[in-house]
């Protein structure tokens, strides 16, 4: 084999060990509290699910939480053994079990809490510190429960109690979820509650609704996954330091905009395209402001947008651009129309005249009373950049601190309903911002924050796109938490 291919297969290795070795690995294993959930389930979520949201990079989630199962059926299938073949020195494992273990007409699953229940905690306690990884046990979580009164019920009996007694048998990390839980819900009482848990209205799927009281909701994951990492801080653990504040999750569209280079490969306004043509340099600025990027690239359902805080639609194709473009459906308009007014922030960006999808993009930015003009504003001939220059900049927060722009051949905006312009020229509207139920709708006439000008790299210095990127990434985060 040629030296220099050996070479380069010795780099790889070391990188890939370099990089595992320098990234905590936690395993999770449980019932389906914790499970990943189907899109055809939502609003469904496994707290395990989200748990991501609250750790930085340095953490590596693996869920192996499976719906229906006990610690004999985890075990029984095979699924333990997965779990245990792929620990290595270092990693932790997340050990939440209780719920199947109590079901006493199923063989296959029962387990008796001071018996095989015990027994089977112990085993992954102690074949998991074989392998040099550190075992958390959790206790289940409730169910919303509550008699006439509006206590509470305790549904788990023994079992919380043997896992409390395995762990201080063992000296192994507790985390209380049942006492969490049960603190939270007991003070959310049984009518607030529901926002947590699977109460849902008919659906074609579910014709009568679903009211579920032990299967949680989006939020109610995020709820319970929060009290467990807030738990996690106050063991002495490497993992502990890893846990940071809910991470606001943004999506960027890579269904309406799909554009291929030469090589076949997507590009132009993506996250992962650090050329002219890409997003990345405004996708780091999110992530150093504590966000997790996703690209979107399916359609925008209601299961898809559920997990976003955030949502980026730049520059919907056109056929000279894709041949067998995803234009904006009737459905997308409904799904993302009802994220919004639940509380989602959405910034549509647009292009000029030529190079920008408008038909379907309005249909939806019609909703929001905004209306995109398929004009070119601001063109720029070779390099004289003043002609993109926008200074009379309004006060407003995309602007604080900004002096100059640049906003090169924008489409313009025409306005109704309750939306308002943000930043003009002249009589051209150039961006425009409505509220939505409690969600935001930004728009922008240009895809303006690419990294071909979100800095200065070509632009004379006088322009401050960057400290504008970071105002945008601002102005939709601060959206988020309010």
């Amino acid at each position: 084999m040629n030296i220099k291919i050996i070479a380069i297969l010795i780099s790889l290795i070391w990188m890939g060990n370099s990089a595992r070795k320098d990234t905590i690995q936690l395993w999770t294993i449980g019932d389906s509290t914790m499970a990943n959930k189907k899109a055809e389930v939502f609003p469904e979520t496994g707290w395990g699910q989200v748990l991501h949201q609250f750790f930085d990079d340095g953490v590596k989630i693996h869920n192996h939480a499976r719906n229906g199962r006990s610690t004999k059926s985890f075990i029984d299938e095979g699924r333990w053994q997965i779990v245990l073949d792929s620990l290595k020195p270092g990693d932790f494992v997340f050990i939440q079990f209780g719920h199947n273990d109590e079901k006493i007409k199923d063989s296959t699953r029962y387990t008796v809490p001071f018996g095989s229940y015990s027994d089977n905690l112990k085993r992954f306690v102690t074949e998991s510190r074989e392998k040099g990884a550190t075992p958390i046990l959790l206790t289940p979580i409730v169910r919303r429960k509550f008699d006439a009164k509006g206590k509470l019920l305790d549904t788990h009996k023994d079992y919380p109690v043997a896992m409390r007694q395995v762990a201080k048998e063992l000296n192994v990390p507790l985390i209380d979820m049942e006492k969490l839980t049960r603190k939270m819900i007991q003070s959310m009482g049984p009518e607030k509650a529901k926002e947590l848990y699977v109460w849902t209205p008919p659906t074609k799927r579910y014709p009568e609704g679903r009211h579920d009281d032990t299967h949680l909701k989006v939020k109610g994951a995020q709820a319970v996954a929060s009290l467990a990492a807030e738990a996690l801080k106050k063991l002495s653990l490497g993992l502990s330091k890893h846990v940071v504040a809910q991470r606001p999750v943004v999506g960027l569209d890579n269904w309406f905009n799909r554009e291929h280079n030469k090589a076949g490969k997507l590009y132009h306004y993506t996250w992962t395209d650090t050329l002219n043509s890409g997003y990345s340099q405004l996708g780091d600025i999110f992530k150093a402001k504590g966000a997790e990027l996703r690209t979107i690239g399916q359609a925008p359902t209601a299961a898809e947008l559920g997990y976003l805080d955030v949502y980026i639609i730049v520059d919907p194709d056109t056929t000279s651009e894709n041949p067998q473009p995803n234009y904006i459906s009737k459905e997308d308009i409904q799904s993302i129309t009802n994220w919004v007014k639940n509380g989602g922030v959405l910034l549509l960006m647009a292009n000029d005249g030529p190079n920008c999808e408008f038909t379907h993009l309005n249909q939806l930015a019609g909703k929001f009373g905004i209306h995109f003009i398929p004009e070119t504003l601001n063109p720029v001939i070779n390099h004289k950049w003043e002609m993109g220059a926008e200074t009379n900049l309004p006060n407003h927060p995309l602007f604080k601190g900004v002096k100059k722009i640049y906003m090169k051949e924008v489409a313009g905006i025409k306005i109704s309903q309750s939306a308002h312009p943000v930043l003009t020229d002249g009589k051209d509207i150039l961006m425009a911002e409505t509220t939505f139920g409690k969600g935001k709708v930004l728009a922008v006439g240009d895809p303006w924050l690419y990294n071909e000008y979100i800095g200065n790299s070509r632009l004379p210095k006088s322009f401050e796109n960057r400290k504008a990127a970071h105002n945008l990434v601002n102005y939709l985060l601060d959206e988020v938490n309010q």
